[in-house]
């Protein structure tokens, strides 16, 4: 986990990882500081080689020995930690992000700027979410 920080801070990412979750058995939620806010993203170890056969329409350009999973649910926090976390993380490793939501491979710069698209909308998105929530509660 330190060396991940150290990727991280090189990087200056206002990002924190928690010390106290030990790397290799990283799985499920992991804590983190986003500037000053807390918040987790989910980050799992998967099996490469199951990875890359179970995404058919991504062409990977080389084998990958290891995986990182990050998920996250609608905390634009965590979205951005997880983007942010990839981003270090893959070109610390000379990786690549597999993301979902474009669905393809992208770069570890891509991951940063799509963290820097999530935080840029916040006011939009939190707006959004405040709207779809006052439609449900009115009957």
């Amino acid at each position: 986990m330190s060396d991940w920080q150290s990727a991280i801070d090189a990087k200056r990412f206002p990002l924190r990882l928690s010390a106290a979750t030990p790397f290799a058995s990283s799985h499920g939620a992991l804590p983190v500081v986003l500037r000053d806010r807390p918040s987790a993203f989910e980050c799992d170890h998967w099996d490469a080689k199951v990875l890359m056969s179970e995404t058919p329409n991504v062409t990977f350009e080389r084998s990958c020995r290891y995986a990182l999973a990050f998920r996250w649910g609608g905390d634009i926090d965590a979205g951005v930690s997880a983007y942010l976390a990839a981003a270090a993380y893959a070109e610390a490793t000379a990786g690549l992000v597999l993301d979902c939501a474009e669905g393809k491979l992208i770069s570890p710069a891509r991951a940063a700027e799509v963290a820097a698209e999530l935080e840029n909308s916040r006011a939009l998105i939190e707006e959004a979410v405040r709207r779809a929530l006052e439609g449900f509660r009115k009957p």
